[in-house]
């Protein structure tokens, strides 16, 4: 039995030796600043400086006992570079846009409450823009059946003159002209307030709809303060 376990013995202690020889090799290496890196096959590495070809990768910086006391992350191309430059720019700028359109959402709630003091001056105040709108869109309207009436009454003009083989003076072309442009406005001034009155009405009853979410959580609130 003891000869068995000699034998066993004798056959481990060169590779003991290799081990605890490479562990001391390891050990008279390794100090303050000395260098980890890792190449592309994955093999680890050790050394006093690390080849300019890795330092843009991952590496690390180990103490005299061999322990890790400074990382430094894989560097980025330009083009990576770049793309989370142009990543952080879009998040900040949506950030942005959040932290107004919660700001714009706060201030009309305020305004909501510190106007209306029930739904119904709501609609009242509804239907009053709707009303100036109106009387504006009808304003516009009589001047176009006045420039359409006017248009047609020069163009007559001078066809009865060009009919009788006379050359219409250049003031009835300008006039044509002129009024022309007039209606041109008009119309888009009506679409305009068309659009305006759509507007006005959707947004009234959005703010209605708010409106009654704001009183019912000041009516919880209050419940809630006297119990």
């Amino acid at each position: 039995m003891c000869s068995f376990n000699f034998s066993i013995h004798r056959m481990l202690k060169p590779f003991i030796t290799s081990v605890i020889l490479a562990n001391l090799l390891f050990l008279s290496h390794a100090h303050a600043g000395m260098k980890k890196w890792v190449d592309e096959y994955g093999r680890v590495h050790y050394g006093d400086r690390i080849p300019f070809k890795y330092l843009r990768s991952e590496h690390s910086e180990l103490n005299e006992h061999g322990i890790v006391i400074k990382e430094s992350e894989k560097m980025m191309s330009e083009e990576e570079y770049s793309r989370a430059t142009e990543e952080q720019k879009k998040k900040a700028e949506a950030d942005k846009r959040k932290l107004i359109e919660m700001r714009r959402a706060a201030l009309r709630d305020r305004v909501l409450l510190d106007t209306f003091t029930t739904e119904k001056d709501l609609i009242i105040a509804r239907d009053a823009r709707l009303e100036a709108v109106d009387s504006q869109i009808s304003l516009a309207e009589t001047l176009i059946k006045n420039d359409e009436k006017k248009l047609r009454d020069v163009k007559d003009r001078i066809a009865g003159i060009e009919a009788s083989g006379r050359e219409a003076p250049k003031n009835l072309h300008k006039e044509v002209t002129s009024v022309s442009k007039q209606l041109e406005n008009n119309y888009g001034f009506i679409e305009d307030k068309n659009n305006e009155r759509i507007y006005i009405m959707e947004s009234f009853t959005a703010d209605v709809k708010r409106f009654r979410e704001l009183m019912k959580a000041k009516h919880e609130a209050k419940s809630r303060s006297k119990d």
